[in-house]
């Protein structure tokens, strides 16, 4: 009887061990499992998040889409404005482009003439220049002419005049012109007003400056700077 109770109590002990040994397998499962539903309650809630987050951005994307339907028809709106408004000037256009022509080719023919009144112009401006150079080159012996004709008639009248000097070798106004005359280019009137400017003797008058002798009436830098060239060769 004792060995019968003694191996029903390791048979017990035996199914007993085995049992915990179940259960402590399925305890395991059950917190895998557990760790698992946990996870995807998880994932769920990230992916219910993602998914609030894709509506928010749907929605958007609908106002948006909204927005550029609504800017759309207002730009087709203009459009047809535009093209209406640009119907009715079409033709004003094409009148204005018109009388534009007609100006621009009156433009043309005024810039042909005003260029053939322009290259008379210039013509007119070298004859004067070439006239003017001509005077000046030629005046001075114009005007000894002048002088020595009226000498002529002078000695032929029988009217004789000395040469005159004061203390301070200056001339007289008569005596000044008539020796300051001979100079080439100068002629008696250039010789007179040179005269009226305060030179009294030919001496004085080499001593001058260009810059002062231009200033005297009827003469230039040019025809001064020529005239005391020549006082100095002399």
């Amino acid at each position: 009887m004792e060995e019968d109770s003694d191996l029903k109590i390791t048979q017990l002990e035996r199914g007993l061990a085995h049992e915990q040994e179940r259960l402590e397998k399925l305890w395991d499962a059950y917190e895998q499992q557990e760790k698992d539903l946990n996870a995807s309650l998880d994932r769920i809630s990230k992916l219910e998040t993602e998914v609030d987050t894709k509506k928010t951005m749907i929605n958007s994307l609908e106002e948006l889409l909204q927005d550029r339907d609504n800017k759309l028809r207002n730009f087709e709106v203009k459009i047809q404005q535009q093209t209406k408004i640009s119907s009715e000037y079409e033709p004003k256009v094409k009148d204005f482009e018109d009388t534009v022509k007609g100006q621009a080719d009156k433009y043309e023919r005024l810039l042909s003439i005003s260029q053939d009144m322009e290259d008379e112009l210039n013509f007119a401006k070298a004859a004067i220049r070439a006239r003017d150079e001509w005077f000046n080159l030629h005046v001075s012996s114009l005007e000894e002419i002048a002088t020595i004709s009226k000498d002529w008639r002078d000695i032929q009248e029988g009217n004789f005049s000395e040469d005159a000097a004061d203390a301070d070798g200056r001339l007289t106004k008569d005596m000044f012109v008539k020796q300051a005359s001979k100079i080439k280019g100068l002629g008696k009137v250039k010789a007179e007003k040179i005269y009226d400017s305060g030179i009294r003797n030919l001496d004085d008058l080499k001593e001058m400056d260009v810059e002062k002798l231009a200033k005297v009436s009827g003469f230039t830098p040019k025809t001064a700077k020529n005239l005391l060239q020549n006082l100095k060769t002399n």
